[in-house]
């Protein structure tokens, strides 16, 4: 097994799920993170334990994300070949495009409804708990939120994005056009992303703005692969027409 490969971790829904090895870092980033809430009442192991803890109930909410996903692409008849959870949160791999707009929008809505509905759920818990249990589920609802907001960015290939492609492409007619204009506002979020954490970085010197740069390169390059996955897409669907 060589050390980029995902690492499998069996099957939910029947779907497999696996973890890419850049998770760990994830991991890394995200205990860090929520340590600093822990770190004023909790020292020690048990600061450490219940960060770790976060982490991974966090990514669990990640995967329930993809899950919807892959539920909505199997009400529309598509199959998912899996889901894989890595450093940035998680990707669930659909094997064919919607077969139209409406379709589309029912595909890229499921994941924020299913991270919205978890952060209610998580408040009415932490509602109902106190101490660290409170503000683990606190936590936990902050980051849902975080999620689904961010994910609603209307850049493809975030799920906003998804939204904004079928809104063009019901305008339009036509597919490629949509999921051009809709990279190129993916390709401006992610230059936002990698300006901003630069200038952050170069203004507070502090690491944690890498994050936002590496994030910003790697929604760069996913925009640029979604747009000539379109356009071979489209450039097939020609051929089979004119043959």
């Amino acid at each position: 097994m060589t050390l980029l490969r995902p690492l499998p971790l069996g099957r939910v829904l029947g779907i497999p799920v696996r973890l890419h090895t850049s998770w760990f870092a994830g991991l890394l980033l995200f205990a860090a993170f929520s340590h600093q809430v822990w770190a004023p009442r909790l020292t020690g192991p048990a600061a450490v334990l219940l960060s770790v803890a976060f982490t991974v109930a966090f990514f669990a909410c990640v995967l329930a994300h993809e899950l919807a996903h892959a539920l909505a692409a199997r009400v529309l008849g598509v199959a998912t070949a899996e889901i894989t959870l890595f450093v940035f949160g998680g990707v669930a791999r659909i094997l064919a495009e919607p077969p139209g707009p409406g379709g589309e929008a029912l595909l890229a809505m499921a994941g924020p409804l299913a991270s919205v509905c978890l952060a209610g759920l998580l408040a009415l818990a932490g509602r109902l708990a106190s101490g660290w249990p409170a503000d683990l589920l606190d936590l936990l609802f902050v980051g849902n939120l975080v999620v689904a907001a961010f994910n609603l960015l209307p850049g493809f290939p975030l799920d906003g994005g998804r939204v904004a492609r079928a809104v063009v492409w019901r305008l339009t007619g036509r597919r490629l056009l949509a999921t051009r204009v809709t990279a190129w506002a993916g390709r401006a979020l992610a230059g936002l992303l990698v300006a901003g954490g630069a200038a952050a970085l170069a203004w507070w010197h502090s690491p944690r703005y890498l994050l936002h740069v590496a994030l910003g390169v790697f929604l760069w390059r996913a925009a640029a692969a979604g747009e000539r996955a379109a356009r071979r897409d489209d450039l097939l669907a020609a051929r089979r027409r004119s043959g």
